[in-house]
């Protein structure tokens, strides 16, 4: 369980600052994110002019499972990160 302080409704992503052990993020299997709806921008543009890594070592927007039908064009869901993502709004 993340908590996010940005995120983009444009798009549904999420930021996630990050350092040490990644797999937190990219090998689990169903990613939960809560963010405040006060922390929700309307674009793209809007978020990267807040990104901060100070303290972090990198980030990432997440916006769902990755999909991917390369290999013999067979669809494979979470190629590249979690197989499920779920972001909880609050006030």
């Amino acid at each position: 369980y993340h908590h996010s302080k940005l995120a983009v409704a444009e798009n549904g992503a999420v930021w996630l600052p990050c350092k040490g052990d990644r797999r937190e993020i990219f090998a689990c299997e169903h990613l939960r994110v809560a963010v405040n709806a006060a922390d929700v921008v309307d674009t793209m543009h809007d978020a990267v002019a807040r990104v901060s890594l100070e303290g972090y070592e990198f980030g990432v927007f997440v916006s769902g499972p990755s999909k991917t039908a390369d290999i013999e064009q067979a669809l494979v869901l979470g190629a590249h990160g979690a197989m499920k993502a779920t972001i909880y709004i609050y006030k």
